[in-house]
C-alpha cells in the first residue's frame, strides 16, 4: 500500500490568516469611518447616539449630543472649488478631533455637518466645549493652493431629558439649536430650549 503524505507549511497559512484578519478589520474600520474626515460616518455614529440614548433612559445621567455646521459652506464651494471645500472640512475635523475626550463620539453627519455625543455631560458643560471649538475654527487659517480661507460653525446643543421619545427626537432638537444659531446670525452656540 502507498501512503500519500500532505504536508502543511503553517507558517504560509498563519500568515495569510493573520494578512486576512488585518483587511478585515481595516475594511471594518473603513465602513465605520469618513475617509475624508476620519470620523466616524453617519450611520455608525447615529448607532453610538441610539446606544447612549438607551444608556441615559437606564442610568439617568445627563448627556449631551452637539450638531454643529459651517457657516456658507456652499460659497466656499462655489468660489474656490470642491477641493478648497473638502480642505476646509479636513480642516475643521482635525480641530474638532483635537477636542475631543476619549468618552466623545465624533462624526461627519453629512457634507459639512458634523454631530458629537458627549456622554455624561450637561448642557452647560457641552457649551464650554461648544464655544472653544468655535473659537478654534474662526481663528482657523485654511490653506488652498495660494490661498488663505477663513470659516466659522455654528453649533446646536440638545441636553438628553426624560421627556424625549426617542434618539432621534434628540438629534431632532441639537438641529432646531442648531437652526437657531443660523437665524441669529451664525457663528454662535444655542442649547434647545423646550417649550413646554
Amino acid at each position: 500500500n502507498d501512503i500519500a503524505m500532505i504536508i502543511y507549511d503553517v507558517t504560509d497559512i498563519d500568515a495569510n490568516r493573520k494578512a486576512l484578519e488585518k483587511a478585515n478589520d481595516e475594511r471594518e474600520m473603513l465602513s465605520l469611518t469618513d475617509r475624508l474626515t476620519e470620523l466616524n460616518n453617519r450611520g455608525y455614529w447615529e448607532d453610538c447616539l441610539m446606544q447612549e440614548f438607551r444608556r441615559f433612559q437606564r442610568y439617568q445621567t445627563a448627556s449631551s449630543v452637539v450638531m454643529f455646521d459651517i457657516d456658507h459652506f456652499k460659497q466656499v464651494n462655489d468660489t474656490y472649488g470642491h477641493q478648497a471645500g473638502d480642505q476646509v472640512i479636513r480642516e475643521v475635523a482635525r480641530v474638532l478631533r483635537e477636542n475631543l475626550r476619549d468618552t466623545d463620539i465624533a462624526g461627519r453627519y453629512g457634507g459639512e455637518e458634523f454631530g458629537v455625543i458627549l456622554s455624561n455631560t450637561d448642557a452647560q458643560s457641552a457649551r464650554v466645549f461648544c464655544e472653544r471649538l468655535r473659537k478654534q475654527v474662526a481663528a482657523l487659517e485654511v490653506e488652498h493652493e495660494d490661498l488663505t480661507i477663513n470659516i466659522t460653525v455654528s453649533l446646536g446643543i440638545s441636553q438628553s431629558d426624560a421627556g424625549t421619545p426617542a434618539y432621534t427626537d434628540w438629534l431632532e432638537q441639537a438641529d432646531q439649536a442648531l437652526y437657531a444659531s443660523k437665524q441669529g446670525g451664525r457663528n454662535q452656540t444655542r442649547i434647545f430650549q423646550s417649550s413646554e
